[in-house]
């Protein structure tokens, strides 16, 4: 079992949340459009967050089909611990996948974003995150796109963690990612926070 100790002087005002887990595969029901898949990762919290250890963003190695041509596996581990005062602005993960197109150039081929899982008995959870493709909604820049095969792209991919930033973002859905992950946590109890779930040691 994951712990977590407090560093000498350290305000008890603070609960701490450890993250591990893996981004295991992404799943294209006939398989992905394009090959030499990667995919990066961003960590997005409240303004209350912050981050103890690990990393907030990273990136996987480029990935292709192997004997399923529906599955492109990455495991690409992900770990890192942060520290609140408060539950608001819990940490999300957003995903933001890339690889070449028809041309060879390198395009979106999707997004995706999870919560971090609530901490509990330590068990891992598997998630499986529609990946989804801004699309234009001017129909002449919809077909410039589909014929040169490069997707409308986010600037920054982070605003889709809050919900009042995307409205009317037109997409389409192919794909998910199935990313596994566990959620530990520290000093929770003395700020008197349930989180409805059998609580682990949290002396």
């Amino acid at each position: 079992m994951l712990e977590l100790q407090l560093t000498s002087g350290e305000s008890e005002s603070f609960f701490h949340l450890t993250v591990t887990g893996q981004l295991e595969s992404a799943h294209f029901p006939m398989g992905p459009d394009g090959g030499g898949l990667f995919c990066r990762y961003d960590i997005v919290a409240g303004p209350d967050w912050e981050l103890v250890s690990g990393l907030r963003s990273a990136v996987t190695q480029s990935a292709r089909t192997e004997s399923d041509y529906r599955t492109v596996v990455f495991n690409m581990p992900v770990e890192f611990t942060m520290k609140s005062t408060n539950p608001h602005g819990w940490p999300q993960i957003i995903f933001s996948l890339y690889g070449a197109n028809i041309w060879n150039v390198e395009t979106n081929r999707g997004y995706a974003r999870v919560h971090c899982p609530l901490s509990g008995t330590g068990s891992e959870r598997t998630i499986r995150a529609p990946l989804f493709i801004p699309k234009y909604s001017n129909l002449c820049s919809a077909a410039m796109s589909w014929l040169s095969g490069v997707n409308p792209e986010l600037r920054d991919p982070k605003i889709l963690a809050d919900g009042s930033k995307h409205k009317g973002l037109a997409c389409e859905t192919y794909g998910e990612l199935v990313v596994r992950l566990q959620a530990i946590s520290r000093g929770s109890s003395r700020m008197a926070l349930d989180w409805g779930q059998t609580a682990v040691d949290d002396r």
